[in-house]
């Protein structure tokens, strides 16, 4: 029975060792310029190549896209170079900054949250951000 277990992981790409069963590397970063967090994930049986650097193994490259949900549109670029058992040696993020699983769920909370009310939906009405205005509504004002 555990050649039949050791096929199937074989074929459905799970093999121990690595959260997401070993052929999934889970990214997550948060865009600068928009202010959102982003998931995404490196295949490393097809999205990896050799490095042309000496201390690495592997190397890859992967841009990842903001949703656009609030209208702003951004990518991020992530470089990857990873040790000979494919583990992540060492990160450069570009555009963003790196997250790491806990951070992004806190991120993704931030981002999902509704925005909080300013201060000034709440003044009176002839006031400008709480304080009171000496013109009489209609009157010239005094540079005239």
């Amino acid at each position: 029975m555990s050649f039949f277990k050791r096929l199937a992981n074989l074929f459905g790409g799970r093999s121990g060792g690595r959260p997401g069963g070993g052929r999934l590397l889970t990214l997550y970063v948060l865009s600068r310029r928009c202010n959102e967090p982003i998931m995404g994930t490196v295949d490393l049986f097809n999205e990896v190549s050799q490095s042309e650097d000496s201390a690495y193994s592997y190397y890859t490259r992967k841009v990842l896209h903001t949703s656009g949900e609030r209208r702003c549109f951004d990518q991020v670029e992530v470089e990857l170079w990873f040790n000979q058992n494919k583990e992540v040696a060492h990160h450069d993020v570009t555009g963003g900054r790196w997250l790491d699983a806990d951070e992004y769920a806190v991120e993704l909370a931030r981002f999902h949250a509704p925005p909080a009310e300013d201060d000034e939906s709440h003044a009176e009405p002839g006031t400008e951000s709480g304080t009171e205005s000496n013109a009489a509504p209609g009157s010239a004002s005094e540079g005239e």
